[in-house]
């Protein structure tokens, strides 16, 4: 079973594989803000990657979108859309 640590929170536990990383610290009790509903619209849960970018899912060309109109590159992704396949560390990265 995968995990997701977001230190900055204070977050480490489990997730389920193939949730988001809002999803994920959703389940550890820390609500993210995501303005457009987590549909990749508006940048607000921009995470940036620590360990584990590679246990993510790619990049989709919507996300990939936004993270170009917010002038970011990797390892920033938007927590609404990169999936969890293994262990990952993230902070708040915009």
């Amino acid at each position: 079973m995968p995990k997701v640590a977001y230190p900055s929170r204070g977050l480490r536990g489990p997730c389920g594989e193939g949730e988001t990383i809002l999803e994920a610290v959703r389940g550890l009790g820390y609500i993210m803000d995501h303005a457009c509903g987590g549909n990749a619209l508006c940048g607000t849960c921009c995470v940036k990657v620590l360990e584990g970018e590679s246990s993510l899912s790619p990049i989709a060309a919507d996300e990939q979108e936004r993270l170009t109109d917010l002038d970011l590159r990797r390892p920033h992704r938007l927590a609404c859309q990169a999936r969890i396949f293994g262990d990952v560390v993230v902070i708040p990265g915009c």
